[in-house]
């Protein structure tokens, strides 16, 4: 499930900054390194936790927090299993709809806002939401191209991440 959190972060191209878990029924998997137990309950660290053993069959659900503040909450279900042999390597974007809330956007209704500011170039805070946004972020429109490239620093992203619990 670990693996499965990095490859949201890159796909939404967030950053990683902030706290995050997935709920599956009464069970909560995170990094056990973050999440305290009087806030969060028991919590299963999600490096020894694979994600074919949570989506154990078609149709199941688990839900994937991200920014507490912001509260970023998805559903994540388990569309089909294939049992036809992988020649790509994984993981595979195949698609995507929407664009995705830049990091710190103060969740829904500052993404409504910064969509409706980056939907106008005359709208007087265009330039500085813009500037503040990026490049990478593609906020009003899903982009695979974008999100295939931020995938294919997967592995970098999560050396930097683990590198983080070094100090």
């Amino acid at each position: 499930m670990y693996l499965l959190h990095h490859i949201i972060q890159q796909v939404m191209t967030w950053k990683n900054y902030h706290l995050y878990h997935f709920t599956i029924g009464e069970r909560t998997i995170g990094d056990v390194r973050l999440l305290e137990e009087e806030a969060f309950g028991e919590v299963e660290d999600g490096k020894s936790i694979k994600v074919e053993d949570v989506f154990t069959h078609t149709g199941m659900v688990v839900e994937y927090l991200y920014d507490i503040g912001d509260y970023w909450e998805h559903e994540i279900q388990l569309i089909d299993i294939s049992d036809d042999p992988q020649t790509e390597a994984l993981p595979i974007l195949v698609g995507g709809k929407n664009g995705s809330p830049p990091e710190d956007c103060g969740g829904v209704e500052g993404f409504i806002e910064c969509k409706r500011i980056l939907s106008n170039p005359l709208h007087p805070e265009f330039t500085e939401m813009f500037e503040w946004v990026g490049r990478k972020s593609t906020p009003l429109r899903f982009n695979k191209k974008a999100a295939e490239k931020e995938l294919s620093k997967l592995n970098a992203m999560i050396k930097m991440y683990e590198a983080g619990f070094s100090n």
